[in-house]
């Protein structure tokens, strides 16, 4: 009898720990990524300590960026992470951040001695590669561009960029190295050009998702923010970038 009580324990332990949210993301370092296995990055840390401080538990899963995006739109008790959060997507999530601040732009091969100044200056070369479903890759289009290729993931951005059958790749300033490194790039072998976007990142939930959690997870954010847990996670993994006025304005507002 004590034997099938242990084995019924162990097959509806799963149950019995279930999630309460399902957060996705995508192979993003430094914010995102799997290490030995497991999901790391300092979003990675972010979240974790949102949902401890928040009493709630999450499954963080890595998936690809399309799949996620999807996903995060339809299901309750979903969360993207890091995402743009723009003009465009506002209605389509429900936002708890910002967790972070970065640039976005042009970027060549140093040995095409490109120069590109402007969106005009982009727009007239042969082809740009972009993951679908970016939020620069969709701000490109709204700007009527009509050479862009679009591709599942970042990596296979990467892969027509290295081949040399796209012209520019588009990043943001703090992802651009580990990009670079899926191809065995270094940043000496890159001209930074036209930078055309500033935004900040977020934890997207899905509009089905209970309103009362995100609220929940805000404020958690809030107390990260105010006890320091935020700025310590964020100087140990960006000890000389500087947060950004937008991110220091908002972490002003909070603390005071």
């Amino acid at each position: 009898m004590a034997a099938l009580r242990c084995l019924l324990l162990l097959l509806f332990a799963p149950v019995l720990q279930a999630a309460d949210v399902l957060l996705l993301s995508e192979e993003n370092p430094p914010l995102n990524f799997t290490r030995a296995g497991q999901p790391s990055g300092f979003s990675v840390e972010l979240v974790r300590l949102l949902a401890a401080q928040a009493g709630d538990r999450a499954e963080i899963r890595m998936e690809p960026w399309t799949r996620g995006y999807s996903r995060a739109q339809r299901e309750a008790g979903v969360g993207l992470f890091s995402t743009a959060r723009t003009p465009e997507r506002e209605s389509l999530f429900q936002w708890v951040g910002p967790l972070m601040q970065a640039r976005t732009c042009f970027y060549s091969r140093r040995v095409d001695n490109l120069r590109i100044d402007s969106l005009e200056d982009a727009r007239r070369l042969r082809r740009l590669a972009l993951p679908r479903q970016w939020y620069s890759t969709d701000y490109l289009l709204a700007q009527g561009f009509d050479n862009l290729f679009t591709v599942a993931s970042q990596d296979k951005m990467m892969h027509m960029f290295a081949l040399g059958r796209g012209d520019l790749i588009v990043a943001s300033d703090i992802a651009v190295p580990q990009l670079l490194g899926l191809r065995n790039l270094r940043m000496e072998d890159v001209q930074q050009q036209h930078c055309f976007m500033e935004h900040e990142s977020y934890l997207a939930f899905s509009p089905q998702t209970d309103t009362a959690l995100v609220a929940r997870w805000q404020q958690a954010l809030h107390t990260l923010y105010r006890d320091g847990r935020f700025q310590h996670s964020y100087r140990r993994w960006f000890a000389d970038r500087p947060l950004g006025p937008r991110l220091e304005a908002v972490l002003g507002q909070v603390t005071r």
